[in-house]
């Protein structure tokens, strides 16, 4: 008996150690996913070398001969630490998501298609000029290289998706930043109230059902009866049932500057305020940018290639 249970504690003592080796060896290899931040990475399509120096808050700071290779420099260190954000945002801008996620994200999907964000921003790209373009696509050529360099597993999202994402293209960069701009100008339930009011109530009257907020001039627009006869038409009522509910409207992203009287430097000093709903990994990504002693630093967001707030040597922009 004594001799059984030696034998059953050296199988579960044998069990265990394998266990441990094998968690153990999982998160070697899972740690492959994290970005390299030394030694080199030889990649094609930049004009020079490119230095990318992370401080101790994890920030890049990239220094680079051309904006492009700035840009390329960009896209590739958004791809290092954000890629499944950046993943998700261009397949929900494309209504692509049921894809990867199931029928759960059908409805949504839907609705995106419907709106055509991704069709408007093939749209836009399509009307650049070659000028215009050049920076998106050294950052997607950033990202991709990102992809065709890594050698490691990619972040645990696509590991338990078992999915692999494809190139990276300039309409994906473009569909987020029109995603951005419809969430932050997201009244389409006023405007649809609106529409129905006016079947009935002048533009003047609508303005004192719908007042705009303190110290904004209404806006009257004198063709909302003409229009009625159109939204009609085009079943307003059934559409404004069908969207996502929106918070109530009020004063959102806001600026405020401190003039140069009243601060110790002498010069001006600008607080950015941006109202975002809060997310994780958070919406913004903090980067440097440095090309021949010009400077650019702030908030970028993954995959778009553009510091949104932040500042250079001279100003500040938010």
């Amino acid at each position: 008996m004594k001799r059984f249970t030696k034998h059953i504690l050296v199988v579960i003592l044998g069990l265990i150690v394998l266990i441990g080796l094998g968690g153990a060896g999982s998160f070697i290899w899972l740690l492959g996913s994290l970005p390299l931040v030394d030694g080199q990475i030889h990649v094609t399509g930049i004009t020079r070398d490119i230095e990318i120096v992370r401080d101790r808050h994890g920030i890049p700071h990239i220094s680079a001969a051309t904006d492009a290779d700035a840009l390329f420099g960009l896209g590739f260190v958004h791809a290092q630490d954000r890629l499944w954000q950046m993943e998700m945002n261009r397949r929900t801008g494309a209504g692509r998501l049921s894809e990867i996620l199931g029928p759960a994200a059908l409805s949504t999907d839907k609705f995106l298609r419907t709106l055509g964000v991704y069709r408007v921003a093939e749209q836009t790209l399509g009307a650049y000029e070659p000028a215009e373009r050049a920076p998106l696509d050294a950052y997607s050529a950033g990202v991709n290289a990102y992809l065709d360099t890594h050698t490691g597993p990619l972040p645990l999202e696509f590991l338990i998706l078992d999915h692999k994402p494809e190139p990276w293209r300039a309409e994906d960069s473009l569909v987020w930043m029109k995603m951005m701009a419809w969430d932050l100008g997201n009244n389409f339930h006023e405007e649809l109230a609106r529409a129905r009011l006016s079947r009935q109530l002048s533009a003047h009257q609508i303005s004192e059902f719908m007042p705009p907020y303190p110290g904004d001039a209404p806006h009257l627009i004198d063709d909302l009866p003409k229009l009625a006869k159109l939204y009609q038409a085009a079943d307003v009522t059934r559409l404004a049932q069908a969207l996502p509910e929106t918070p109530p409207p009020g004063i959102g992203s806001n600026n405020w500057v401190v003039d140069g009287g009243r601060t110790l430097s002498g010069k001006p000093l600008l607080a950015n305020d941006p109202h975002l709903g809060l997310s994780a990994p958070s919406v913004w990504y903090f980067a440097h940018l440095s090309v021949a002693g010009h400077d650019v630093i702030g908030a970028t967001l993954p995959g778009v290639p553009a510091v949104v707030l932040g500042r250079n040597n001279q100003i500040a922009w938010g």
